[in-house]
């Protein structure tokens, strides 16, 4: 069964923080069937930089 999970802009380190295990603890069971939304900036791509 796929899950959609829906967030606003992600900065960098400075908004990653959403994502990390303690804030949201469905990330650990995340499969490929299921969706991540990110509605509006996602600025952790750039620069050859991992935040997660």
């Amino acid at each position: 069964m796929s899950r959609i999970f829906i967030t606003g802009d992600t900065h960098g380190s400075y908004d990653i923080q959403k994502l990390a295990r303690k804030n949201f603890p469905e990330g650990k069971t995340l499969t490929k069937d299921d969706y991540m939304i990110i509605c509006g900036d996602f600025g952790c791509v750039w620069g050859g930089v991992s935040w997660i």
